[in-house]
């Protein structure tokens, strides 16, 4: 795997990452509340029940004798119960209840100037909830304590904070696999998007289709445009040779004629030569003219028309041309670098065949053109020149040079191979063009 795979962050992956502790902290935070209000809300009632039981001892109370005189909710009077009061006086005198089995409340410190609570330990572990406000009877001033153990209110609060816990983390999972699937049919709108770049890369379309959801949009109309200005960029670069070609031809007469008047045989034959470089750009604008920009290649309807176009080019020949084509309807090649190679090959066969022209194309694991031609052939020695950019064997007349040095070079910008052979079937020049296709 390359670095730039291993650093290919997952849209689906972060969104359930960033929604997951999302919901999370938020559920934690709800349960923390929840959690919050369901204590204060036992503590208050639990402080209700308090208040009416001082209430409710203070009035049995003989404040002569000190002492409580009506009889007192038995859980008061049960050892360790869970339940306990305590009456302090300011000279120091204590009544403990019964349950208390002579222990003490832990009391805070200071004088008692209104009502107040807090938590504290009690008997055998105990966690107490203790009440103390100050009051007034007959003359006489103290404070009552009273105190209830909320240990096991507070392990139900705390066993119910665990179930929260779990729960949330239930519901967590159970959001996040509803989100996978909300997400992946949200990104299963895109399956088109991806099928027409498909298309568009092998030819088959033009652009990509804009039924794409919103979010989408802009960046499939901004790559559509980029599309439309390499077409054109192309275009233009393509109608440029021609139209550089037709305006060469007139002055490239004068200087011609200029030449023979003058007596210049080599002013004249640099014109001539230049003429057809001229001609030979033009036959290739018209060969080429059909091709698309970004377009693969069609073999069996690319090939019979440049077939077409070569026999008209070189109607005055009378030439026979065969063409056989065994390939898928469509190849990932560039039709317009196809289109260059084959009318080259074509009408460097068309130039110098006798009667006859063998075009075929066969397609497997790689493209291979085949073009013969009953011609006077090259010599073996001289082949290897001929592929030269540049290069020609008769300096007199354009001959094969050019075009198959054009062929040969597009041929390595795709790693294939162009190879010149004797003809077995006709005779003269064949000419084998090997591509890789992927």
């Amino acid at each position: 795997m390359s670095s730039r795979d291993s650093k290919t962050v997952s849209l689906e992956r972060s969104l359930s990452w960033g929604m997951g502790v999302l919901l999370l902290v938020v559920l934690m935070a709800l349960l923390g509340i929840a959690a919050w209000i369901g204590r204060e809300s036992a503590i208050q009632f639990a402080l209700s029940r308090l208040h009416h039981d001082a209430e409710a001892i203070i009035s049995s109370m003989d404040m002569q004798k000190r002492k409580v005189l009506r009889s007192l909710p038995p859980i008061y009077t049960q050892p360790l119960s869970g339940h306990y009061y305590m009456i302090v006086f300011p000279d120091g005198q204590k009544l403990l209840s019964r349950s208390l089995w002579d222990q003490e409340l832990v009391l805070e410190r200071g004088d008692v100037d209104g009502p107040r609570y807090w938590l504290a330990p009690g008997p055998r572990e105990q966690q107490l909830l203790i009440w103390q406000a100050p009051y007034e009877k007959d003359g006489q001033r103290f404070s009552i304590a009273i105190a209830e153990d909320v240990a096991p209110l507070l392990q139900a609060i705390s066993h119910f904070l665990w179930i929260g816990v779990v729960a949330s983390l239930a519901a967590v999972l159970l959001m996040l696999a509803v989100q996978r699937v909300v997400i992946r049919r949200a990104f299963a709108r895109l399956d088109p998007v991806r099928q027409d770049l498909r298309e568009v890369r092998v030819g088959r379309r033009s652009q990509v289709g804009e039924d794409v959801p919103a979010e989408v949009l802009p960046v499939v109309r901004e790559f559509n445009r980029l599309l439309d200005t390499w077409k054109e960029h192309q275009e233009r670069s393509r109608n440029a040779v021609g139209n550089l070609a037709h305006a060469l031809k007139a002055p490239l007469s004068l200087i011609a004629r200029q030449g023979e008047r003058s007596g210049d045989s080599q002013l004249r034959q640099q014109a001539q030569t230049m003429q057809q470089l001229v001609e030979r750009e033009l036959k290739r604008a018209r060969i080429t003219g059909r091709a698309v920009a970004g377009k693969h290649f069609r073999p069996e309807e690319d090939l019979a028309d440049i077939v077409e176009t070569v026999h008209t080019l070189y109607r005055d020949k009378e030439l026979e041309f065969e063409l056989e084509v065994d390939a898928p309807e469509s190849l990932a090649v560039d039709q317009n670098d196809m289109l260059e190679m084959a009318g080259n090959l074509l009408d460097n066969a068309a130039k110098w065949a006798s009667h006859r022209v063998h075009t075929q194309l066969l397609a497997g694991s790689e493209l291979v053109l085949i073009v013969e031609d009953d011609g006077p052939g090259i010599a073996p020695e001289q082949r290897e020149v001929l592929l030269a950019r540049g290069q020609k064997l008769d300096e007199n007349q354009l001959g094969h040079g050019l075009g198959l040095a054009i062929v040969n070079d597009i041929v390595r910008q795709y790693g294939g191979e162009l190879r010149l052979e004797d003809s077995a079937r006709l005779g003269g020049l064949r000419t084998v063009l090997l591509l890789p296709l992927a």
